[in-house]
């Protein structure tokens, strides 16, 4: 009895933390617990608001980009018909110059009548026949010279309304140039800002582009490479093949269409099409960057995989702002054309399924050029 009332003393004088160790390493396990579920919590949260902003963002680019390529159509229309006013002022100032040469010479000819007194008439006894010969003249001038100035007035009043409509075309196209610019700058900002949303490590887009790298070495042309970055489909069937709705990738003309043939012969398996410098190139339907950069003697390319089997190859990009990997919705900037002085820079456009080329034309949108 003795010894347990000396356990029990030597306990009851244990430090208290060594009595409260095990509870408290157990509720600071729970307040980690919760902390990291918390902090969880917010990163979900955020990957959400990440998620719908991207989402946002993605269509708000999407309009920007067709608003752009409104304006850049409405920019093509003004600058043609400032050419057109050009053209008719250029001829309108060449008629009104012979005009004013055949009115010369009709003047010339009523001076060289009139330039014997009409009073030496009276004083003749009888009519001559160069008197006869003049007022006949005379008689033949006066209304074609009338005819003739009445028409030269209102030439030079079309002129002067041609050029009136020049200088107001003039200042439509500046216009539209400025706010083109100012589109395609808030524009670029709003892809930076996507890409920022992507939030890639620079270790990340070095392994990406090392792959691309080897990708374009291992790669002997064109259609190994598509072999190598496109998922073979599944058998699916053929009945919706020809059923796809596509976005023009740039808003432009059609340079080349698909089945053509070039000088050499060779027919094309793809469209070619002609727009402004620096253009927004877009995703002709929704898919998933497979292959962004450049490729031997392609320049800078890029291959979309899309559902149903099919894929897109694009080349002549100037720069190109989406990354392989990438998930892009129909219509959403890729990159831009070059920019290039007195001519329109040119995109290759292909749309295949499998390994089967398809005439892209049947399933795009139509333009309102």
């Amino acid at each position: 009895m003795k010894r347990r009332i000396i356990f029990l003393g030597l306990f009851l004088l244990l430090p208290l933390s060594s009595q409260a160790k095990p509870d408290d390493k157990l509720r600071q396990v729970e307040q980690q617990l919760i902390e990291k579920k918390r902090q969880q919590e917010i990163l979900d949260a955020a990957a959400r608001e990440a998620s719908r902003g991207l989402e946002e963002l993605r269509e708000r680019m999407i309009h920007s980009t067709q608003t752009l390529q409104d304006k850049e159509n409405e920019q093509e229309r003004l600058e043609n018909r400032l050419d057109e006013l050009t053209g008719q002022i250029a001829e309108k100032s060449k008629n009104a110059a012979q005009e004013r040469a055949q009115l010369s010479l009709m003047v010339s000819a009523l001076v060289e009548i009139a330039s014997r007194p009409p009073e030496s008439l009276f004083l003749q006894n009888h009519v001559t026949t160069d008197h006869i010969h003049r007022s006949l003249l005379l008689q033949a001038i006066l209304p074609r010279l009338k005819e003739e100035t009445e028409s030269a007035a209102r030439d030079l009043a079309a002129l002067y309304d041609l050029q009136t409509q020049l200088a107001e075309q003039k200042r439509l196209v500046s216009a539209a140039h400025d706010n083109l610019q100012k589109q395609q700058a808030d524009l670029d900002q709003m892809i930076s800002t996507r890409q920022g949303f992507l939030q890639r490590t620079e270790a990340q887009k070095a392994d990406t582009a090392r792959h691309l790298a080897a990708l374009s070495v291992e790669a002997r042309d064109l259609r190994q490479l598509m072999e190598k970055v496109v998922i073979p489909p599944r058998k699916q069937k053929q009945a919706s093949r020809d059923a796809v709705a596509l976005k023009w990738p740039v808003s432009g003309a059609v340079r080349k269409n698909f089945g053509d043939k070039d000088a050499d012969g060779v027919t094309s398996e793809g469209m070619t099409l002609a727009a402004p410098s620096g253009a927004p190139i877009v995703a002709p339907r929704a898919g998933r960057v497979v292959f962004a950069g450049p490729f031997r003697g392609y320049g800078q390319i890029m291959i979309l995989q899309h559902d149903s089997g099919y894929h897109s190859f694009l080349s002549g990009f100037g720069r190109i702002d989406a990354e392989m990997g990438q998930e892009v919705a129909a219509g959403e900037p890729l990159g831009v054309l070059p920019v290039k002085a007195g001519t329109k820079p040119e995109l290759y456009f292909e749309w295949r399924r499998g390994d089967n080329p398809i005439d892209p034309s049947g399933g795009l949108e139509k333009k309102g050029l």
